[in-house]
């Protein structure tokens, strides 16, 4: 049975097309491949390794982002109520929790002095941005970014982000607090029956997963570098907030290690404890982000990695296919078409058309651009189409990439015999022009 599963997670699952299903098990089966992609995109990208590099910057950084919060939070008179999340926001970790933040408070003391007052400001705000920026690493290889944010946007951006996060935070927060202080009276105001108090008084209970499935899904929106669709942000945050609060239950509920913990480091318990529940938590968020990628790429990556293992042979009919309708496309005077247009018409999944163009595109077969009209990357043809043939694709392709290394010469009989097979092909008849096909 347990072998049969993985078979089926491992190989069956991917030949199967939800869209031939009814919508529950089109559903169940989308909800289980997305979760095997975020599994397998959290391995390849190394995830675990990136969630123990923000572990350490965030252990380095965390005193001056607590001083920062108070700072903020001061000027708006949330001191006492930020402190409160914050114990309730690191479950068993009080001890610790209540010295980061006298430490905090000690370095914004030293920071409003008259002489370092600047200094200590601008170091403070620059180790608030450089943590962010690594967080902001980490979503961008997620999301395969190669260019991040300009350091005049991080600026403006990440300073907007740690001015209006906590407040808004803190208060959401508040607004709660008084909520489930006034709830009776507002019942008495509006005649609400004993059930609908308890029905209030529920869902005001859940108001801090639904306060952390809104944070998680603004960090999931905002933080890479790209247009994220903010459903996809949403699903992400919702099962996000909800592992994180299963890490909570767990912490509060098991009390991991804590008495083992107790006699081997004495007074200085809490420190293990603290860093396994941050590098968790780190874990859970880069997790999320895996799950925000793939939901809003699946079209793309429906099919897993089926397509990884073909032969060049056939790579080079499928770009034959797709170069071909492109200078069909721009013989006729149509509209350049998007990968999904050509995934479509071609019958081609979405994730091999998309590999293929990006190779045609290094092999200077195809150019992408962005229509004035449309937000989608669209397609055409980049040289000529009076000169693209068969023969001139198949060797652009074959010639794409580094064709000489300074150290090794080779022999100079395959070389030539390669040449003749070149030329063969461009002067055989089969050498057709893709427009007169």
């Amino acid at each position: 049975m347990a072998m049969n599963l993985l078979l089926f997670c491992k190989e069956d699952i991917w030949r199967l097309d939800e869209r031939s299903l009814a919508w529950w098990p089109a559903l169940c089966v989308r909800c289980l491949k997305i979760a095997l992609l975020a599994v397998q995109g959290f391995r390849r990208d190394l995830c675990q390794l990136r969630a123990s590099a923000l572990t350490l910057y965030s252990i380095l950084s965390i005193v001056p982002v607590i001083a920062m919060l108070f700072g903020i939070a001061k000027g708006f008179g949330f001191e006492k109520l930020l402190q409160r999340q914050l114990l309730e926001r690191a479950p068993q970790q009080d001890e610790l929790m209540l010295r980061l933040i006298g430490f905090a408070q000690n370095l914004l003391a030293k920071t409003q002095g008259e002489v370092v007052a600047g200094i200590g400001i601008a170091v403070l705000f620059w180790t608030v941005v450089s943590l962010i920026a690594n967080i902001e690493e980490s979503f961008n290889f997620i999301w395969k970014i190669e260019q991040g944010r300009s350091w005049s946007r991080k600026c403006s951006d990440y300073l907007s982000l740690m001015l209006l996060g906590p407040v808004l935070l803190m208060a959401a927060s508040g607004l709660t607090v008084f909520l489930q202080t006034q709830v009776g009276w507002l019942a008495g105001a509006i005649h609400l029956p004993a059930f609908g108090v308890w029905l209030v008084l529920k869902a005001l209970g859940l108001s801090p997963l639904l306060l952390m499935i809104v944070l998680f899904t603004v960090v999931f929106v905002f933080m890479p570098n790209h247009a994220i669709d903010y459903r996809a942000g949403l699903v992400a945050g919702v099962v996000t907030g909800l592992l994180y609060h299963g890490l909570q239950w767990a912490y509060l509920s098991l009390q991991i290690g804590v008495s083992s913990y107790n006699a081997i480091y004495g007074s200085f318990a809490a420190l293990p404890l603290f860093v396994v529940w941050l590098q968790s938590c780190w874990i859970i968020v880069l997790f999320g982000c895996e799950m925000a990628f793939y939901i809003q790429n699946y079209p793309i990556h429906r099919h897993g990695d089926r397509f990884g293992n073909l032969s060049f042979s056939l790579k080079k009919i499928l770009a034959l296919q797709i170069t071909h309708a492109l200078v069909k496309r721009f013989l006729k005077q149509e509209a350049p078409p998007s990968a999904e247009e050509l995934a479509r018409d071609l019958m081609i999944p979405l994730a091999l058309v998309q590999a293929l163009l990006n190779k045609l595109i290094a092999s200077r077969i195809v150019v992408e651009f962005c229509h004035p009209e449309q937000t989608v990357s669209v397609f055409q043809p980049a040289v000529d189409i009076n000169i693209l043939s068969i023969g001139y694709v198949v060797d652009a392709l074959e010639c794409c990439g580094q064709n000489q290394l300074p150290d090794i010469q080779p022999q100079q009989d395959f070389a030539e015999a390669v040449d003749h097979f070149r030329q063969a092909m461009a002067d055989s008849a089969g050498n057709r022009l893709l427009k007169n096909i």
